[in-house]
C-alpha cells in the first residue's frame, strides 16, 4: 500500500519542476487511483474468500457482457455490409471506447480465474465451461499479439501441469484440451488469418531504419513495433541529452520533450493545430522508458518494487497462479504499453492489486490469530 502511495507522491513532488503545470495537474487527476484504491481497500473492510468470489463473478460477468456485444454488432455488421474486418482487433470493439489490447488484458484475467479459482457459486460451476470456451474466442479476435502469446506460453501449460499433476481431472479431459489448444494454435499460427497478419507484418519490416536512421526515412509508414521503437529512440535522446537519471523532468513535461524531439527529427506538423500529426502527446509505449523521464531513476526503483513485489507474495496467495499470471501478463504488457498513463490501465491494477493485497493479509492475520489462541489453550 505504502508503494502505491509514495509513487503518488512522486509525482506530486514532480509538479514543482514541472515545465507544464496544465499537464502535471491532469496527470495527478488521472493518477488519483494510485493513493486512493489502496487507502479505501488497503485500509478498508476485510475482505475473504466469499467477498473475494462475488467481485470474481461480477467480473468475468462484465467481460462476458461485453464480449457478446461486441461479437453480436460484428455479425450485424457482416449481415449488412459482408466483411469481415469487424471481427478483428480494434473494430471489434469500435462499438465501445475501449482499447483492444486493454479488453484483452480483461479477458486473459477472465480466462485465468475462470481456470483457476475454486467457485463455490452453483451458477458458475454450471457455466465455466461455455463462458470459457466464450472468452477464449472472443480474447483470441481481440488480436493482442503478446497477450496470445502469454495465453499459449503461459496460461495454457500452467493449466495443463496442474491438471496432469494434481489429477483433479481425468487423463480423457487433459488430453481434449492439450488437442484443443494444439488445434486453436495451428489456425491462428498456420492458417491466413488477420491475426497471423499481424505477426507477419513484425516479420517482415526492417526496423533497424526506424531506430537508427529515421531522419533519412521521414516518410515511411509506421506499423505497431517500428512506431514503438522510434517513441523509444526519441524518449532514450531526451534522457541522455537533458540529463534526467535522478528526477526527471516531471510528470507535466514528457509530452513538450517528445514533440520538441520528435520535431526535430523531422517529424512534420508537430505543432499546425489545423492539421496536427498524430504522434503529438502520443506516450512512449513502454511504462518503465515513460517513469524514467519522468521521475528519473528513484520513480523507477519505485515501480519496479510495484510490480515485482507481488511475485514475493505468491507463496502467501492461495491462488497462486491467478495473482501470477495477472502480474506477469502486467508486467510485460507495460514493455509496450505506458499502462499506467491510462484510466484502463490504472484502474484495473490498482483495483485488483489492492483487492488481492488485502485477502493475503486478511488471511495470514486469519493464521496469526488461531495460532495465538492455540498456544494459550496449550499454556
Amino acid at each position: 500500500m505504502w508503494l502505491w502511495i509514495t509513487f503518488f507522491l512522486l509525482h506530486g513532488l514532480s509538479y514543482f519542476y514541472s515545465l507544464d503545470k496544465e499537464q502535471s495537474i491532469i496527470d495527478l487527476k488521472a493518477k488519483a487511483s494510485f493513493i486512493i484504491l489502496p487507502v479505501i481497500i488497503g485500509a478498508g473492510m476485510v475482505i475473504d474468500k466469499k467477498i473475494l468470489e462475488r467481485i470474481f463473478i461480477f467480473f468475468v460477468a462484465g467481460v462476458s457482457i461485453i464480449g457478446i456485444f461486441c461479437i453480436s454488432r460484428a455479425f450485424v455488421l457482416y449481415n449488412e455490409f459482408g466483411t469481415t474486418i469487424q471481427f478483428f482487433y480494434h473494430p471489434l470493439i469500435n462499438g465501445l471506447d475501449a482499447n483492444a489490447v486493454y479488453q484483452a488484458l480483461y479477458a486473459l484475467f477472465s480466462i485465468s480465474l475462470l481456470l483457476f479459482f475454486p467457485w463455490d457459486s452453483r451458477s458458475m460451476k454450471i457455466l465455466k465451461i461455455p463462458l470459457l470456451v466464450f472468452q477464449i474466442i472472443f480474447f483470441i479476435l481481440l488480436s493482442s499479439r503478446t497477450l496470445i502469446l502469454i495465453f499459449f506460453i503461459v496460461v495454457l501449460p500452467i493449466y495443463l501441469r496442474d491438471t496432469f499433476i494434481k489429477k483433479e481431472k481425468g487423463f480423457l479431459y487433459t488430453l481434449i484440451l492439450f488437442l484443443f489448444s494444439l488445434i486453436l494454435a495451428i489456425v491462428i499460427f498456420e492458417t491466413n488469418n488477420p491475426i497471423k497478419k499481424r505477426y507477419t507484418d513484425i516479420i517482415n519490416q526492417n526496423e533497424k531504419i526506424t531506430w537508427n536512421d529515421y531522419q533519412s526515412n521521414k516518410y515511411r509508414e509506421f506499423n505497431n513495433l517500428s512506431l514503438r521503437l522510434f517513441l523509444w529512440r526519441v524518449g532514450i535522446d531526451n534522457v541522455k541529452e537533458n540529463n534526467l537519471w535522478w528526477k526527471g523532468a516531471g510528470n507535466g513535461s514528457v509530452n513538450m520533450l517528445q514533440n520538441k524531439k520528435m520535431a526535430e527529427y523531422g517529424v512534420t506538423d508537430i505543432y499546425n493545430k489545423e492539421n496536427r500529426s498524430l504522434l503529438y502527446n502520443i506516450n512512449l509505449h513502454n511504462m518503465y522508458l515513460e517513469t524514467l523521464i519522468m521521475l528519473g531513476i528513484p520513480g523507477l526503483i519505485l515501480l519496479l518494487l510495484i510490480i515485482f513485489a507481488p511475485f514475493i507474495y505468491v507463496k502467501y496467495f492461495e491462488y497462486k497462479n491467478i495473482l501470477f499470471i495477472f502480474n506477469f501478463s502486467f508486467l510485460i504488457l507495460m514493455l509496450q504499453e505506458a499502462s499506467l498513463q491510462t484510466q484502463a490501465g490504472i484502474i484495473f491494477y490498482t483495483l485488483f492489486s489492492m483487492l488481492i493485497y488485502n485477502y493475503i493479509c486478511s488471511e495470514r492475520q486469519k493464521i496469526k490469530i488461531v495460532s495465538a489462541n492455540s498456544t494459550s489453550k496449550n499454556i
